[in-house]
């Protein structure tokens, strides 16, 4: 008889976002980042060592700013840590005011002050640290990587996967980066090809139907595959961020 593995949480939080539309790591991380927001709100907004992290990062990042929004009685919590993170900015801002004024009267030594005031405030943005909340679900992310090849296997968790979406290209490269000497790797990877292959039929099947000779033929499994195909590619809407400015925050894993 074949030995019962240990299971955890992760184990079973994984099989939940398995049930889920689309990637399940994706569905992890958002599930992940509503836990540690609400927790953070609920009771740790005056604790020093969450504000001082989140002084060094500027608040959350963009993902995790708006999400704090969608959660219910946020709003204290929000008004209470940026309205800090705000004074901070209008002090500096000021500073750089007062030197730039100063330096109209005495160009030559206040000048070179101003622009230091300026090259500091530049450099706290470019240099903040990651958000709190993107690190926390970081390492929930890779463990839940390693979760998803250790049980690939096994029967029902095996089954749970083949019924669900499978993972993002993203996911799956990442898993290919950071577990690339787990035995179970090539198995995770053959049957996502599976996945992708169907998915490719289903992309080729709804676009012979935009053809006018076939486009009375009723609507399949392929009707959203256009959708779905994004996903692949992209990961979960607003999961790894947009590329617009390079270094300001960078996407996981």
């Amino acid at each position: 008889m074949k030995e019962e593995r240990k299971k955890w949480l992760g184990y079973f939080d994984l099989i939940d976002a398995l049930k889920a539309p689309g990637c399940p790591l994706c569905q992890r991380l958002k599930a992940l980042s509503l836990r540690f927001l609400d927790s953070l709100f609920y009771e740790r907004v005056t604790d020093v060592g969450t504000r001082v992290n989140l002084a060094k990062a500027k608040g959350f990042c963009n993902w995790h700013a708006w999400m704090s929004t969608e959660l219910p009685h946020s709003n204290s919590g929000i008004a209470i840590i940026y309205k800090d993170l705000l004074d901070v900015e209008i002090e500096r801002l000021a500073e750089w005011a007062e030197k730039r004024g100063e330096a109209r009267k005495n160009p030559l030594g206040r000048r070179k002050r101003g622009r230091s005031v300026r090259e500091g405030i530049v450099s706290s943005w470019r240099e903040k640290a990651a958000c709190p909340i993107c690190k926390q679900i970081r390492s929930h992310e890779r463990m839940d990587m390693g979760t998803l090849l250790d049980f690939i296997d096994e029967e029902a968790f095996s089954r749970a996967f083949e019924e669900s979406s499978g993972i993002c290209l993203r996911h799956l490269l990442a898993t290919l980066e950071h577990f690339d000497t787990h035995p179970h790797l090539p198995l995770l990877v053959e049957k996502q090809l599976k996945k992708y292959q169907s998915l490719s039929d289903e992309l080729a099947e709804f676009i012979r139907k935009l053809d006018y000779r076939f486009s009375k033929e009723p609507k399949g499994s392929e009707g959203d595959s256009w959708k779905r195909v994004i996903e692949q590619f992209a990961g979960h809407r607003e999961i790894f961020g947009n590329e617009v400015h390079p270094g300001s925050g960078e996407p996981l894993p």
